[in-house]
């Protein structure tokens, strides 16, 4: 819980007179800042708490609102308070660079730091322009190096990223911030070792950021560490109880090992500890899906995009439960707008391919197999999807037993044979092929690993190859029953 902001405003800020038009500005805009907020932090202060400084901040940097007394803000993956005067809502921070740019042209850091605010307003050309700008009037600053990259990364560019995190890196090893962030652009490319090493770097130089744990934490879940993400989700909760980003990584953890109880527990637990948290709001609507609580699912989901419209796991899990209500036009838009959001998700393209299978376009469903395969090609989801697909499609045309079962051999190689819904796939393809006995030994194998409530599918999957039936994936009603393993 927030601790009470520091009293006595007077005696811990000391204002020069020439700030005093930029703060008449933002105590303007102050009235209208709520929790959930993005606002920008105009100036390097050390925040409080009970009057102790207890953390910084620094000039330029993004955040929300987490809570709000009088005239001081708690703000995201911060400790303590920092007053009003150096919060300002984007609109405002963008007018308060723009004047100290107007006066100064060769102002690199209002430059470098207004870029960030365009940056965060997904207005990347105007970004892309301001960091340009301070580069070429300073290109030993650290920081543009950095936000440029972070610039690259929102735009899916990740090696143009990691070029300039690394050249921020090369200017100053210190600086933690670009540790982490490279971090951030080496977990979006799946290459989660170097991302925790990245992290490992930015921890050491400043262990203050529960954020940064959380972070940690995902990579290292990522890697299937599981003992070594749940350390890190701990003690970010340790560092911040009020941290709703460690709560969700908990609940992902948990997910992992099919503990749907605890995964439940811990997401609701971030919904609590911060409504607006749009990332608690979709693990909680993941875990509900997971119960077969499919309408509290859809509706956990549409408040977490009415929270964060650009949210794109939050488009796509939406969509999956779409598949399992047959509202297969609603499941497409969803995977569409999570593809425009994340071009390069995989996910967004195979899950989209089940939904047209589902619908009865088959050739649409292919198109969307393949394109999922080139983005990811050893990504067992993605294989596994379109192993289904030539395996059980209706439509001799697109059938390919064989290709099915390199394909689904793959998916379990990948996953390590752990997941049953990939053995089911590898039984359905060899079903296509006629070996009914490798269908039987691998449909055995889902059983014995399948959840509780997904035993009847392998059961019925069973019960077919015995009688020497391939599978096929149903067409409208009913369809979720047979494609998979929803």
């Amino acid at each position: 819980m927030s601790t009470s902001p520091p009293i006595n405003l007077i005696r811990y800020i000391l204002v020069s007179l020439t700030l005093c038009a930029p703060l008449m500005l933002c105590l303007a805009s102050a009235e209208s800042q709520v929790v959930g907020d993005r606002v920008v932090v105009t100036a390097n202060f050390a925040t409080l708490i009970t009057n102790k400084k207890v953390d910084k901040v620094f000039e330029g940097s993004v955040h929300t609102i987490t809570a709000s007394e009088g005239k001081w803000r708690e703000l995201s993956d911060v400790k303590g308070w920092i007053p009003v005067q150096y919060v300002m809502d984007l609109e405002m921070g963008i007018k308060h660079f723009s004047k100290r740019i107007n006066e100064n042209e060769k102002d690199y850091i209002a430059l470098a730091h207004r870029g960030m605010i365009f940056h965060e307003k997904e207005d990347f050309t105007k970004a892309f322009t301001d960091l340009n700008r301070s580069l070429s009037i300073n290109r030993k600053n650290p920081v543009s190096w950095m936000n440029r990259g972070m610039v690259y990364k929102a735009q899916g560019k990740m090696a143009e990223a990691a070029n300039d995190m690394r050249k921020s890196i090369q200017l100053n090893s210190k600086l933690a911030n670009a540790h982490y962030n490279i971090g951030l652009v080496f977990y979006a490319m799946q290459k989660f070792e170097l991302s925790i090493e990245a992290y490992d770097e930015a921890i050491r130089l400043d262990d203050s950021h529960s954020l940064w744990y959380v972070s940690r934490g995902s990579a290292k879940l990522s890697s299937d560490d599981l003992e070594g993400a749940r350390t890190d989700y701990e003690h970010a909760k340790k560092i911040d109880d009020s941290q709703a980003d460690a709560s969700v990584g908990l609940s992902n953890l948990a997910l992992v090992e099919d503990d749907l109880d605890k995964a439940y527990e811990h997401a609701n637990e971030a919904v609590e500890i911060q409504s607006t948290n749009a990332m608690g709001l979709n693990a909680r609507g993941l875990v509900l899906y997971r119960q077969n609580k499919i309408d509290e699912a859809i509706f956990d989901l549409t408040r977490a995009i009415r929270r964060a419209p650009n949210l794109p796991i939050a488009y796509g899990n939406r969509g999956i439960c779409y598949v399992y209500q047959n509202e297969f036009d609603k499941a497409i838009a969803d995977h569409t707008r999570q593809h425009e959001l994340d071009p390069r998700s995989p996910f967004a393209l195979s899950n989209r391919g089940v939904a047209w299978l589902g619908k009865g376009d088959f050739e649409r469903a292919k198109q969307d197999f393949e394109a999922a395969e080139k983005i990811a090609p050893e990504l067992d989801e993605t294989l596994n999807g379109f192993a289904w697909f030539l395996a059980t499609c209706p439509d001799e045309n697109y059938r390919d037993g064989e290709l099915a079962v390199t394909k689904a051999k793959l998916a379990c190689e990948s996953s390590k044979y752990k997941d049953w819904y990939q053995l089911d796939t590898l039984a359905a393809a060899y079903a296509e092929t006629e070996d009914f006995d490798e269908a039987i030994e691998w449909a055995e194998k889902a059983l014995e690993v399948a959840p509780e409530e997904k035993k009847h599918l392998c059961r019925e999957q069973l019960a077919r190859f015995k009688n020497k039936q391939p599978c096929r994936s149903k067409v409208g009603k009913n369809a979720e029953e047979s494609m998979l393993g929803s």
